[in-house]
């Protein structure tokens, strides 16, 4: 039997346009302080389309208010002196971007969050990370929380390369917890650090 003659027709370039702030916001359904935070991380190369590509296909995430998640900032070196750095980026290792997630947060509820197990990590409307509260611990001050944590994922590249980690030590369904979390949406909403999926 011969084979028949094959056509093939090339597909329509795909534009890989770089937005304005105003534009990728736009096009996430975001504000632009949002995208200025992700893109100050990291977790942005830059404003181009398929840079973006991935945060506007993640799912959003709810919890009916039952699941904790700090709203970060870009890490930045820590004056405090009880760590290196606060908040939140991909280049920083495991453990110095576990040690940033441990407080010192106001508002923060340290029982409600204790009991909850969970700790996730935002930024810009983007869950960066998902820990496990061991325990609550003393801050440097009454009105603020920290936590001993566990690392049970994170996104340790940009969203294109979507490179993650997921340490060994935690559970099979720990694990999964965390790999259906990082690098999802989540709306986000002023008033506080910590907020309530």
């Amino acid at each position: 039997m011969a084979l028949p003659d094959i056509t093939l027709t090339p597909a329509d370039p795909v534009v890989d346009e770089v937005l304005t702030p105003n534009a990728a916001a736009a096009y996430l359904r975001t504000t632009r302080p949002n995208i200025a935070k992700v893109l100050a991380a990291g977790y942005l190369t830059d404003l181009s389309m398929s840079s973006l590509a991935p945060l506007r296909t993640a799912d959003f995430v709810s919890a009916g208010g039952h699941l904790p998640l700090i709203q970060t900032a870009p890490a930045e070196q820590s004056t405090d002196g009880w760590r290196k750095w606060w908040g939140d980026a991909p280049a920083l290792s495991n453990e110095d971007w576990l040690n940033a997630q441990r407080g010192d947060w106001t508002g923060a509820g340290a029982d409600r969050i204790e009991k909850a197990g969970y700790l996730l990590v935002g930024l810009g409307g983007l869950i960066t990370g998902v820990t496990k509260v061991i325990r609550a611990v003393p801050s440097g001050s009454p009105r603020k929380a920290r936590f001993e944590l566990e690392l049970l994922g994170r996104l340790t590249g940009d969203l294109k390369s979507f490179a993650k980690s997921f340490p060994e030590t935690s559970t099979d369904e720990d694990q999964l917890f965390a790999f259906t979390l990082v690098g999802k949406r989540y709306e986000p909403r002023a008033g506080g650090s910590v907020m309530w999926l």
